[in-house]
């Protein structure tokens, strides 16, 4: 078997090299062998000094995730740290890429640390609901300083190395790759013998006064919230006023408490879950191809929308509009945009003038037969030219296969839907029709990746996975409506149960006339037909339109939505006019109902192959709809409650809807078997 970590011996320096797919990954097997490593050169009297470093595009990304949910096998992170500060020879760590996490704070750990230009630092547990466990809240104040201390642990983004922050924490930062510098400052402090732990440093220290007061203002923010962002400042305060051992069994206990929080875990589960979404079947049969120039083929706010986002990214992009100014009204908000950019200091004049510089118009046909990607919004007449690698149609209610057939796409055709951004993170959901080109697939999704956008591979269904998930919600609201609830009443329960907005707020904003034309094409999911869309179109009749008309279920004035104080005489009226009940029954909860019918909406999709599998559903939820990212997602909910839970609710709901509520048959499997969506109940 091949070892993980190399040893080279070059002039009395051990050179210890993780090398492990994928991105030196700090795995059990990884961990032992650089245990086993350190250990020898500490016993080779042929060595006098250690340089650690990482093989390929980066030191190491730190540890596999999935280790968290039974607890980090042995060796764990704070004993190998341990182990390479208490070495009797000099360690130095040379850094480059992304230095994430665990592997930070091996690198910590070390008596020096020597990095290159690109190195990219970061400890993201915070965004994981932990602390680090390393011993990194004691060391990384000694060596910087509460108030970097702080910023890194608790915003967990990554810093380059020339960052100010990140240079109080390196030796050297060199333009080159810094194995060969390690080696010589390694060689320098053995000869030396000027070399010191990080847990005796105490620059960082220096000024206590100033160190109290850094940590009580970031206390002072934090009081009352159980979370690992108070964690961190216990911690942090604690490097002032006690011994390190001490510190570091703080930390450790802390770090203990949080790994099995309900928050860290479904914070695990959301990254994990955006990284199993990327992989697809097609990757097995097809190698991505380079888009270089994208055709663009629409409206003038879909061009200009999409050639920003294309642009930025570096691609060519070439516009092309159904009316004859269309792209050149496009091409002006393009500019318009990108001088709004300059202005809030994003981009520089050089940068918008570059990317200015790749942008051009043509006719649809032309366009299309230059391109390498063609992004259609459906209203553009045109015919294939050229052999473009895919064409995505960005419209997931159109029949795909008739634009396919209209534009002579073939199996190159795709259909795809760009979510609005929810907290700065976007979304791509692609839909694959039978025997779409695999290549055509990989292609499209690496590059909407290079976008930063996460993708989601759906079936190439009516409104694809997305669409069927929000009808489903859409719907149940709409029922409980009819059975007594308040649109209020439903929509707070939805924001409880961890949706940032609510079902009513949400087709409010689309606008009523919109919502039910949406449930209407979709004939096959839930809530198609029936009473439901007729209280959105009573309510449009009304004059009350939505979001748009200022009056919809809320009334919205100014971008705020209030309560509407006459819409409960008439949804009175409404349903005595139908014979509906008043008032709800008193076991009608409507958060309940909500998530029970989400979840059997799931459970269908999941099983008739929409989607890929159950992660693939909270990815779609918590990146698309704003379900809260520290919950997991639905389905994930739906395993701390328990299939118990479930069948109990849906059973109880199905007299309202038997298509929302009543249970699918791999929701009664998973109940029989003692099973979740991500494994065995709880």
């Amino acid at each position: 078997m091949t070892s993980e970590v190399h040893v080279d011996r070059r002039d009395r320096v051990a050179v210890l090299t993780l090398d492990r797919p994928v991105a030196n990954i700090l795995a059990p097997s990884l961990r032992a062998a650089l245990a086993r490593a350190l250990e020898r050169a500490a016993a080779d009297p042929a060595t006098e000094a250690v340089v650690i470093r990482g093989a390929g595009a980066g030191f190491s990304t730190g540890l596999d995730l999935a280790e968290y949910d039974d607890g980090p096998g042995p060796p764990g992170i704070g004993d190998l740290a341990q182990s390479i500060e208490e070495m009797p020879k000099p360690v130095v760590a040379a850094l480059h890429g992304q230095v994430l996490g665990a592997a930070a704070e091996l690198a910590l750990a070390a008596h020096a640390r020597v990095a290159a230009q690109d190195a990219q630092i970061g400890l993201p547990e915070v965004t994981l609901g932990l602390l680090p466990c390393g011993g990194t809240t004691q060391r990384l104040p000694r060596l910087a300083g509460a108030q970097v201390a702080l910023e890194l642990l608790l915003s967990g983004r990554t810093v380059a190395a020339s960052d100010p922050r990140a240079e109080r924490l390196l030796d050297e930062v060199v333009a080159q790759a810094p194995q060969e510098r390690a080696e010589a400052l390694a060689r320098d402090l053995a000869r030396s013998g000027g070399w010191r732990r990080s847990r005796d440093r105490t620059r960082g220290l220096s000024d206590p006064a100033g160190y109290q007061k850094a940590v009580a203002a970031v206390a002072a923010r934090l009081e009352g919230r159980d979370r690992a962002e108070a964690d961190i400042v216990k911690c942090i305060e604690a490097a002032l006023l006690l011994p390190f051992t001490r510190g570091v069994e703080l930390e450790a206990a802390l770090f203990a408490d949080r790994v099995g929080s309900p928050r860290a875990r479904a914070l695990r589960h959301a990254v994990l879950a955006e990284r199993r979404a990327a992989v697809m079947p097609e990757q097995r049969q097809a190698t991505a191809r380079e888009i270089g120039r994208v055709a663009l083929l629409g409206r003038p706010r879909f061009l200009a929308e999409m050639a920003t986002a294309w642009l930025a990214a570096g691609h060519t992009v070439t516009l092309a509009g159904g009316g004859q100014d269309d792209a050149a009204q496009a091409a002006e908000r393009v500019a318009a945009e990108f001088e709004a950019a300059i202005a809030r200091q994003e981009i520089t004049e050089a940068e918008a003038k570059a990317r200015l510089s790749r942008l051009d118009r043509a006719a649809p046909g032309e366009a299309v037969a230059g391109a390498d990607l063609v992004l259609d919004d459906g209203t553009v007449a045109v015919m294939m030219g050229g052999r473009p690698v895919a064409w995505a149609v960005l419209d997931p209610m159109l029949a795909l296969r008739a634009r396919a057939d209209a534009v002579g796409a073939g199996a190159r055709a795709l259909s795809l839907r760009l979510y609005p951004v929810q907290e700065g993170r976007r979304l791509a959901e692609i839909g694959v029709p039978a025997g779409a080109a695999a290549e055509s697939v990989v292609s499209l999704s690496r590059a909407c990746a290079g976008l930063g956008w996460t993708v989601v591979r759906a079936a190439a269904v009516p409104g694809l996975a997305g669409a069927n998930l929000a009808a489903a919600l859409s719907g149940a609201a709409l029922r409980l409506v009819e059975a007594g609830h308040t649109p209020a009443e439903v929509d707070a329960a939805a924001r409880h149960m961890g949706f940032r907005a609510g079902p009513f707020a949400m087709m409010d904003a689309e606008g009523l006339e919109a919502a039910r034309h949406r449930l209407a094409r979709l004939a096959g999911g839930a809530a198609a037909g029936g009473p439901g869309q007729d209280l959105l179109a009573a309510r449009s009749a009304a004059g009350h339109g939505g979001r748009a008309a200022g009056r919809g279920f809320y009334i919205h004035d100014g971008g705020a939505a209030r309560p509407d104080p006459e819409l409960p005489a008439w949804l009175d009226n409404w349903r005595a006019d139908r014979g509906l009940p008043s008032a709800p029954a008193d076991d009608q909860e409507p958060g309940e109902a909500l998530h029970a019918a989400l979840v059997n909406a799931a459970a269908r999709l999941i099983a008739d192959g929409v989607v890929q599998r159950a992660s693939d559903v909270d990815v779609l939820m918590v990146r698309g709809y704003g379900f809260d990212r520290a919950r997991g997602g639905p389905l994930f909910q739906a395993d701390l409650a328990g299939t118990l839970t479930l069948m109990t609710t849906m059973k109880r709901f199905a007299a309202l809807d038997a298509a929302l509520w009543a249970p699918h048959p791999a929701i009664a499997d998973m109940f029989k078997n003692g099973m979740g969506f991500f494994g065995r109940a709880p």
